[in-house]
């Protein structure tokens, strides 16, 4: 294998490592089948995992397998030992540290983790620094991250969510009105472009009808548990659904610059979905958004370039070319301006 393919710190043992790692533990078990690998990749990675891991586990680009010679259709490892253990290296070591200056890294984690992994990083340089990033295109009042209480608050709605907990929230609306209301956390979501969480919970009205309300996390004054536990499962994406444009985005995504790689992690908070098409190099990607949120997904298509293209639909391929037109007249202005 050529290991420049796999050279970017920030890709080293992490998703395709995992799906790679996970299958070849399994097939130093027992040969493997396609069917067998394409299963694993899903359930280690995400659904795009299968169509960019699987081909290239079979077709020997990287040649972790070879074709068992005792039965067909099925492959078996190379390596003589499973991959596992993994133990960090200095550089992910490096990244790790710079992730801790990020505000947003301490929201997970309890105050006993982050001593533990303070002190395992103690004697690590950062490999990057915040103040070396220069982000633009975004709104300028993001979550008070740093803030104890904003903590506090979000390290209680995740164990909500993973308990299927009520809680008893207190928020401030966005007309200035307090309000005081049970509800039930389902899902946070982070809005890249505004900096801001925001939080699905469901509220049931007098007759039992329930509904899916968004509070945003800084406007939350307080919680408190209480007792009441939701005895079945949440189907969240059923509510979604209703919210979901009529006409999906239509992607074709090319190959180049990890194009496929990158635009999966940016767009994993969308319901999506991939095909490989006949042509080598190229991918279909169908995203079905919330109408709320298309200024950001548009940036957010914007950002890739020429290795993405938008076929469907067409009002979203017309705020393309009209947002395409108006930067290249500012430019041009722009360079007027100088001369």
């Amino acid at each position: 294998m050529n290991i420049h393919e796999f050279s970017l710190f920030s890709e080293l043992y992490t998703c395709y490592y995992q799906v790679i790692a996970r299958i070849l533990h399994e097939a130093a078990h027992h040969p493997l089948t396609r069917r067998q690998m394409e299963k694993l990749a899903r359930q280690y990675g995400y659904d795009e995992s299968v169509l960019s891991i699987v081909p290239r586990l079979i077709e020997g680009e990287w040649p972790f397998f070879q074709p068992d010679d005792l039965v067909s259709d099925t492959y078996v490892s190379v390596l003589k030992r499973s991959p596992f253990p993994q133990s960090l290296t200095n550089l992910q070591k490096s990244w790790l540290k710079a992730l801790m200056s990020d505000s947003r890294f301490w929201l997970f984690f309890t105050d006993s983790q982050l001593k533990e992994l303070t002190e395992a990083l103690s004697d690590v340089a950062p490999l990057y620094r915040t103040a070396d990033f220069f982000l633009f295109d975004q709104y300028g009042d993001p979550d008070p991250f740093p803030s104890v209480m904003y903590r506090e608050h979000l390290l209680l709605l995740l164990h909500a969510i993973c308990e299927q907990r009520f809680l008893s929230i207190s928020y401030l609306s966005q007309k200035g009105k307090i309000l005081n209301h049970t509800w039930l956390p389902c899902r946070l979501e982070y809005g890249q472009r505004d900096g801001k969480f925001r939080l699905y919970s469901m509220t049931f009205g007098k007759t039992g009808r329930k509904r899916i309300d968004v509070l945003n996390v800084a406007r939350i004054l307080s919680i408190k548990n209480t007792d009441r536990i939701y005895p079945a499962g949440v189907d969240i994406e059923r509510f979604f659904d209703r919210t979901l444009c009529e006409k999906p985005l239509v992607l074709e995504i090319t190959t180049e610059r990890n194009a496929l790689e990158r635009t999966m992690l940016h767009f994993s908070c969308y319901q999506k979905k991939v095909e490989r098409l006949k042509k080598r190099g190229i991918y279909r990607c169908t995203i079905y958004y919330d109408k709320r949120w298309e200024t950001e997904l548009l940036i957010q298509v914007l950002s890739f370039g020429p290795v993405v293209k938008v076929l469907e639909p067409k009002s979203f391929l017309e705020q393309i070319q009209k947002r395409v037109q108006n930067q290249s007249l500012l430019q041009q202005t722009t360079e007027g301006s100088f001369l």
